[in-house]
């Protein structure tokens, strides 16, 4: 036989990727069932005190929205609803974001930022 194809025929079907160390061993678990430690009074699944998804899903009803009452339709604005009420500053609030410490404020944009910005991300 000649060696050339034979060589080229066994490169053909070599794998492309090299798997580094050996294999994983196989992880075998338990043949019982244990508890979960955040399951309560200690229920394991599947017994009779676990309560299948759909049944459990019948207890709730679909969300819906519903609108608010304000009494009479002809009283109702949406001005007095969403009025502005002017009052002092209680402690620890700001009527700015500039009027917060230094640390917690935006830092200026330098020159080459702006023009970064401006050229639309090019250097």
């Amino acid at each position: 036989m000649i060696a050339t194809p034979i060589r080229l025929a066994k490169s053909a079907y070599e794998p492309m990727i090299k798997f580094v160390g050996t294999r994983h061993p196989l992880v075998k678990h338990a043949a019982e069932s244990i508890i979960h430690p955040c399951a309560t009074n200690g229920m394991l699944p599947g017994s009779k005190e676990c309560i299948p998804a759909n049944k459990f899903m019948e207890n709730y009803k679909p969300f819906r929205v519903v609108p608010i009452k304000h009494g009479t339709s002809a009283s109702f604005s949406p001005s007095k609803t969403s009025a502005f009420v002017d009052r002092p500053l209680g402690k620890g609030e700001l009527a700015s974001i500039f009027e917060l410490p230094t640390r917690f404020q935006y830092k200026p944009i330098n020159e080459n930022e702006v023009e970064s910005i401006n050229s639309g991300g090019a250097w």
